[in-house]
């Protein structure tokens, strides 16, 4: 029986996926455009050109809608039925990647087949797999980075001889590597999030070395070192192909302009006007308006933000500092501006961060059969999921970090395998969301950690229902 449930979990979302496979279209608009061009440029002049006329967004998506192109024009079809197919299977991996994590935390199968349901059936894990945006790309990719990390940082405290398992660390290093260097081709946020997510591997070195085990310390010291060497050397490998094509040491062509122009925003003035509206802003639908009005609502706005950006390129343009000198301005300025305040920028990332929460129903560039449309876009549907939703992911991570309390306070503890996904899988969505919480955070950004989200609620519903059975 509970195998099946499991099953079912799997089977019911693909019968939903082929209907919707048939019977949607994608609607190309805004960014939508852009990815289309960068395909069409990579399928028909090649990765020379892509790099040529950069930087440009970051590579894995571009090249998946190229790769769709080619896939349509050798079946005869158009490229969106392979672009969906390809946003079908990587939600699907994400399923079976969560399924995993979901067993490393003994989580009931009834418990975990009702999430993995949710993840495959979800009104945006489907509409962002199927649609002409990049997020899809990095989902499986986020939940194997978490579980390559257990997998180390289990194999690093179970070494004990220098030359033991050599190889394996080395391995696994270079999984965490190439995890993360996949999430960085979708999402460029990435390699700041790795830095800070290997805290606990550099704080376990110091540690082994304080307490004189200097074979352990040496041995996570070289897990790191290879993580970071071999992410970093692909990164700056792209960086300099980027340099030599057309002259920007950069990944992506986004950043430190969105970086300055939300920073400026939040040094000005904080009254407690503008701060209740910062917080009534974050959920949308129409809260902020509704309490402020619409100019201090507007404030809080990208269109804002994005005003504050191009009056300033426009500035430096007219004084000659375009490129690699307009973007080492803008992160030298924006910098130096938190600095100046830093409690401010702080309680306003705070603030930013909880758009994270806020990802259910945030569909959109989707063109659904009449009755689907009827439901997703009713204000009933979408207010309702959005904010049940927000309430018990929210619920979910202040469980989980309230579990990690009580474990690291108790006297005695059983196995810690729970405590150690629960705290890596916390780590990363911590840092994801500390990073992005530096830019204006749009819902789509919130994506790719919806799956480790579902998977804390998932625990918080298991242990709810072990207390209701005892």
């Amino acid at each position: 029986m509970k195998n099946w449930l499991i099953r079912l979990a799997f089977i019911i979302p693909m019968i939903w996926w082929a209907y919707l496979f048939f019977t949607t279209q994608i609607v190309v608009v805004f960014d939508a455009i852009g990815y289309e061009n960068l395909g069409q440029l990579i399928a028909h002049q090649g990765w020379a050109e892509f790099l040529r006329q950069g930087p440009q967004r970051e590579p894995m998506f571009p090249w998946l809608v190229s790769l769709s192109m080619q896939m349509g024009d050798w079946w005869k079809i158009e490229y969106f039925y392979p672009l969906k197919l390809i946003g079908i299977l990587f939600l699907f991996l994400t399923m079976i990647f969560v399924y995993r994590l979901l067993k490393m935390l003994a989580v009931r199968p009834s418990v975990a087949a009702l999430v993995i349901l949710y993840i495959g059936i979800s009104p945006v894990m489907t509409n962002s797999s199927m649609r002409l945006w990049s997020e899809f790309a990095a989902y499986p990719w986020v939940v194997l980075a978490v579980i390559w990390t257990i997998k180390s940082w289990k194999l690093l405290e179970n070494l004990s001889g220098e030359g033991q398992n050599y190889a394996r660390v080395i391995g696994h290093a270079f999984m965490v590597a190439l995890m993360f260097i996949l999430i960085m081709s979708v999402k460029a946020v990435a390699e700041g999030v790795l830095i800070l997510y290997l805290w606990p591997f550099y704080l376990r070195i110091i540690a082994h070395w304080r307490s004189g085990r200097f074979v352990q310390a040496r041995q996570v010291a070289k897990f790191c070192l290879v993580v970071l060497i071999v992410f970093e050397g692909v990164v700056c490998a792209y960086r300099a192909c980027n340099y030599y094509a057309n002259g920007h040491f950069a990944f992506t062509n986004r950043g430190d302009w969105a970086f300055y122009g939300n920073t400026v925003r939040r040094m000005e003035p904080l009254t407690p006007r503008r701060l209740g509206a910062a917080i009534a802003f974050v959920p949308g639908m129409g809260i902020c308006p509704a309490i402020y009005g619409t100019d201090d609502c507007d404030f809080w706005s990208a269109r804002y933000s994005d005003d504050l950006i191009a009056q300033k390129q426009n500035e430096l343009a007219a004084q000659g500092i375009t490129g690699n000198a307009a973007s080492k301005y803008f992160t030298d300025t924006s910098i130096k501006m938190i600095l100046s305040n830093p409690l401010q920028e702080i309680l306003l990332m705070i603030v930013e961060a909880h758009k994270m929460f806020i990802w259910e129903s945030s569909i959109a560039f989707v063109a659904y059969p009449d009755w689907i449309e009827n439901i997703l876009y009713s204000p009933w549907c979408t207010n309702i999921l959005k904010l049940i939703l927000a309430a018990l992911c929210w619920s979910a991570c202040a469980f989980a970090f309230g579990f990690l309390c009580y474990r690291s306070l108790a006297s005695h503890r059983k196995s810690d395998e729970q405590g150690q996904v629960i705290f890596w899988i916390l780590n990363f969505i911590f840092w994801y969301m500390a990073m992005y919480s530096l830019f204006f955070i749009l819902d789509r950004y919130s994506f790719p950690i919806v799956s480790l989200f579902m998977v804390l609620l998932a625990f918080l519903l298991d242990k709810m229902v072990r207390l209701c059975i005892r």
